[in-house]
């Protein structure tokens, strides 16, 4: 079980590679200094805007580059099975631009994917010894968008007068701060476990405190920020976080069937927004046959013509920039009026649909590298991911593509890559 009190033992050193001497991490080059904390500010901004960690990933390489051994870096990079399976996954895009008719849409398509190749930087970049400074400081980033979101609730519902928050312009109900409630729910609910985590396992009652208080800020602002995905991203962790907690795993599946019931309860009696969107998905499954124009029942028509397209064209799809063209073209007559789709809300199917089982199989590569050996805050960061990619396309959307590859980063990177790690008992 990972203590996350002690988060850099005071007795860990660092090796110099090749030197056969051992430095204490103050006593460490600027440049290594200088990519552990730049390595810390994209944490602190995965909630905010592309940008900003687009612009930290940039210093990040500039500092790798000038750190040396670049040869030493890459021979590490293509020894890792995970950084193997990143990299088939981007070429899946890349090379179904070969069969791609609208090929200005085909490279959007592949430009998206490019989080998938700077993981291969943030892999070789991270150190494992650290990667409990890089959870603060994302838990300090999602803090910050937190209070700027409560800002922002207060200001739309009860104090107009206030001047306006820094809120997205997409939706002027979301109170979300720098992207809209669909990428930033996520990163709530993955907030939400990491904090919960921490106070259920971390000894000291001051930090226990602290954590609790942390998880119940985030958690209220799921709770407001209209993303269902994310509250079912967050139901998923809170259960992976109960089989962690509880080794009996009778015991814990019996608290899952107490408390999820509960919890949901409580959510639908207790807010508003989260009821309606409740209703609103029961009412649409009920009138799909008559209307399926609506929010639900477009996703039901999204899977069901997407699938169709997959097993028309199951090996290579129909390329990274044909789906809306292709979709619309075996779209039965009945779902007419409902939207010819890009994009099926589905990370699967659309992998399916595009690149066929070449991209698909590299999907699941991925899944299942970074997933073999890992410790159970890695699975549950990947089964929280796994379930969430069922509701939308969430390795295609920017940041939370971004963020899947940073912490997916630290939280496999073995302590036997990069430096060598001396602790004594």
């Amino acid at each position: 079980m990972n203590n996350t009190n002690n988060l850099e033992p005071a007795n860990a050193f660092i090796a110099n590679p090749g030197s056969g001497q051992e430095r204490h991490p103050r006593h460490l080059s600027f440049l290594f200094h200088a990519r552990l904390w730049i390595f810390c500010a994209i944490c602190f901004v995965l909630p905010m805007r592309a940008s900003f960690i687009y612009l930290g990933s940039a210093l990040l390489l500039i500092v790798w580059v000038a750190e040396g051994q670049l040869m030493q870096k890459i021979s590490k990079i293509f020894r890792s099975k995970l950084c193997i399976a990143c990299i088939i996954y981007f070429l899946a895009f890349f090379i179904a631009m070969l069969w791609t008719e609208n090929r200005q849409t085909g490279w959007q398509m592949v430009g998206s994917q490019r989080p998938f190749l700077l993981f291969l930087l943030f892999w070789s970049s991270s150190e494992s010894e650290y990667k409990e400074r890089y959870v603060t400081a994302f838990l300090a980033g999602l803090c910050v968008c937190a209070v700027l979101a409560y800002y922002n609730l207060l200001q739309l519902h009860w104090f107009p007068e206030w001047p306006r928050g820094i809120r997205v312009l997409k939706n002027p109900s979301d109170t979300a701060p720098f992207v809209d409630w669909i990428m930033y729910a996520p990163m709530l609910a993955l907030g939400a476990y990491l904090s919960l985590r921490r106070a259920l396992f971390v000894k000291i009652i001051s930090e226990r405190i602290a954590y609790s208080f942390i998880a119940g800020l985030i958690l209220l602002n799921l709770a407001f920020s209209g993303g269902r995905a994310g509250m079912i991203m967050f139901v998923v962790l809170l259960v992976m976080l109960v089989f962690e907690r509880i080794k009996a795993r009778g015991k814990a599946a019996l608290l899952c069937a107490v408390i999820l019931p509960l919890f949901f309860l409580t959510a639908y009696s207790a807010i508003h927004s989260f009821a309606a969107r409740v209703d609103a998905g029961i009412s649409d499954i009920r009138t799909f046959s008559d209307d399926p124009n609506t929010s639900v029942g477009q996703r039901m028509v999204y899977w069901t013509t997407t699938f169709r397209l997959f097993l028309q064209h199951p090996v290579l799809g129909v390329g990274s920039g044909d789906l809306q063209t292709e979709y619309a073209k075996i779209k039965p007559e009945q779902w007419a009026m409902t939207p010819d789709s890009y994009n099926p809300h589905n990370q699967y199917l659309m992998t399916a649909a595009t690149t066929g089982l070449l991209g698909l199989t590299g999907l699941f590569f991925v899944f299942y590298a970074a997933a073999a050996g890992s410790d159970m805050r890695t699975k549950s960061f990947l089964v929280g991911f796994a379930v969430l990619c069922l509701f939308e396309s969430y390795l295609w959307r920017s940041n939370t593509t971004l963020a899947f590859s940073v912490m997916l980063a630290f939280l496999t990177k073995k302590e036997t890559e990069g430096r060598f790690i001396n602790r004594t008992s």
